[in-house]
């Protein structure tokens, strides 16, 4: 048995080859996209991606070779089993050669985007530098799809094969189609692209067993080292580099928890607080950066004026939206937001201290707010959104109206209605969720506070009764389909107390209602329903004797109405449905 380095990428070229194979008992290629591309981003950084097993092949132990996945057949004969790299060396392959089942594309409108996102500066060789090291495969950089066509015919959409990448002629040429489409992005190419080419690196370990072992000692090395480790957090590397500068993370943390009501609910592990941290030294708020950004006096110098600026976001939310931070952070739909909301937010109270301007203010930032959970801005690239957002929040509230950020005015959602309707635990529906608390709601059969602002504990022990329920749905509704048919529809959702919950929970709609009735008069019945965004008309649809799938649908399509209603009231933005409703208007 010996132990050697070469390149990884000779082991995948002798993959390809067929020179390496696998045992028939090896498990089968599993790996996600998602997989592929962190290997990637670990290849180009020349970060070490671990060990590998081989066995020296011998007729003496046939053990069924088989080619790796995507590999045809190989030129050259058989030289040695991989025991342990499989996983690894399949991606490799589809890396380097583009085999397998999906191809792999490095995205170049996506590197432009976050180029462009963090202001880079194209001319200075340090800072493309530090903006490759920085950008990972959490930015989506790298673009996995389903194999179809030829790979090569998607550079006009600005998607470079990797085998490219790996090969200085073939890249050349791709250079040379892709400028003579887009001209504009020479730089981009000729200065940033290099920094995601794929060569010969990282070195890899591996260790060779000989033929001449024993079955069992071979067994007993593949059992040992076959064994995957979990992958450290940033949290926890962090928390390592700060101990050493004499700081302790988790015991700072657990002392801003028990000394702010707010900000205990909202930070489950510190990530807030450092990306917070990195925002206000001026970095990159990457959770993958941390080791780099939150240096021990950083964190010191910060700490402080972070953790009091997310309780007081906290506060503001818990006013503003009924989410009750003090209590449970489950109405938050991007934890990313609120970094650059508190520090916008504390900004905009010491610049803006008359009561009305300050108010305004409040209300731009409640408008970004909802704006971009409308919009859904923090699905993807969150890094760079939240620096963007902590740059365009500051120029907004010191330069002016006339700074405001671009895309707030050209928000269109699609219909709250529409489609397959909003999942509850969706970002949007969490807003939903959050603007019935912020009208201050009650259970319409005994009245306790389900919700509101200031309401943390009766939003916490609230519990979501379906109004029509699944019991109900798939009982009494003809053909109801429980494997198409959706009830679980945050419009089809409102907070209750445990004991309406319980007593509801297979009642017809219309049970429910006159359930209410059956207490209090119609007008205050009416009352209890109105911040539940039900008005007459949905009370109309519940109480109809027997029910379809058709009034679900049109109870969802009344209810979305009044809340898309509320929001363009509100703020100022409209849905599809509602666009469609004015074109319409104006054909007339």
């Amino acid at each position: 048995m010996i132990t050697q380095t070469q390149p990884f990428k000779s082991l995948v070229d002798n993959a390809y080859a067929g020179k390496l194979r696998l045992p028939e008992f090896q498990r089968d290629w599993k790996w996600t996209r998602p997989k592929v591309a962190k290997l990637f981003d670990s290849i180009r950084k020349n970060y070490p991606i671990g060990g590998f097993l081989t066995l020296d092949a011998s007729d003496k132990l046939p053990l069924s070779p088989r080619f790796f996945e995507g590999v045809k057949s190989g030129g050259a004969d058989m030289e040695t089993y991989v025991l342990d790299g499989q996983q690894r060396i399949t991606a490799g392959l589809a890396l380097y050669y583009g085999t397998g089942g999906s191809h792999y594309f490095l995205d170049l409108a996506k590197l432009w985007d976050l180029a462009k996102a963090q202001e880079l500066d194209l001319e200075n060789r340090d800072a493309l530098q530090r903006f490759a090291d920085q950008v990972d495969d959490d930015d989506k950089y790298i673009k996995g799809q389903r194999r179809s066509g030829n790979p090569e015919n998607l550079l006009s959409r600005h998607l470079l094969w990797t085998p490219y990448l790996a090969d200085d002629f073939k890249f050349s040429d791709a250079r040379e189609r892709y400028l003579n489409r887009y001209p504009d992005r020479a730089k981009l190419i000729d200065r940033l692209v290099p920094h995601f080419k794929i060569g010969n690196q990282p070195t890899v370990p591996v260790t060779v067993l000989d033929a001449a072992m024993s079955v069992i000692a071979i067994t007993r090395v593949f059992e040992t080292m076959n064994t995957s480790g979990q992958r450290l957090t940033p949290v926890e590397i962090v928390t390592a580099v700060l101990f050493a500068g004499g700081v302790s993370l988790r015991q700072e943390i657990d002392n801003f928890k028990s000394a702010n009501s707010h900000y205990r609910t909202i930070d489950a592990t510190g990530e807030v607080l450092l990306q917070t941290i990195a925002l206000m030294a001026g970095e990159n708020p990457k959770k993958t950066s941390f080791p780099q950004t939150i240096t021990p006096s950083r964190f010191t110098n910060h700490k402080t004026a972070a953790v009091a600026q997310l309780d007081e976001a906290g506060e503001f939310l818990s006013e503003r939206f009924g989410m009750g931070l003090d209590v449970t952070n489950r109405l938050v739909a991007y934890d990313a937001m609120l970094p650059p909301l508190a520090i916008a937010l504390t900004e905009a109270r010491k610049r803006y201290t008359q009561p009305s301007v300050k108010e305004r203010w409040e209300r731009n930032i409640e408008r970004w707010f909802v704006g971009s959970i409308l919009k859904q801005r923090y699905t993807e690239s969150q890094p760079a959104t939240q620096q963007r957002d902590a740059r365009e929040l500051s120029r907004w509230i010191n330069e002016g109206d006339d700074r405001a950020p671009e895309w707030l005015s050209d928000v269109r959602y699609p219909s709250l209605a529409g489609g397959d309707g909003v999942a509850p635990t969706s970002a949007r529906g969490k807003l939903i969720a959050s603007l019935i608390s912020k009208q201050n709601p009650r259970d319409p059969y005994n009245k306790k506070p389900v919700g509101g602002r200031n309401e943390g504990p009766a939003l916490a022990s609230a519990q979501s009764h379906h109004i029509f329920p699944k019991g109900f749905c798939e009982e009494y509704i003809p053909d109801w389909n429980s494997g198409s048919d959706k009830y679980d529809l945050a419009l089809n959702i409102m907070p209750v107390t445990q004991g309406t919950n319980s007593a509801w929970s297979k009642m017809n709609p219309s049970d429910q209602v006159r359930h209410v009735r059956n207490e209090w008069d119609d007008e205050t019945a009416a009352a209890l329903y109105k911040p539940f965004f039900i008005d007459d008309n949905c009370l109309a649809i519940l109480e109809r004797p027997s029910k379809t799938k058709e009034d679900l649908a049109e109870f969802i399509a009344a209810r979305g109405k009044l809340i898309e209603d509320y929001i363009a009231q509100e703020w100022g933005f409209t849905s599809d449905a509602q666009q469609e409703g004015d074109d319409e208007d104006e054909d007339i």
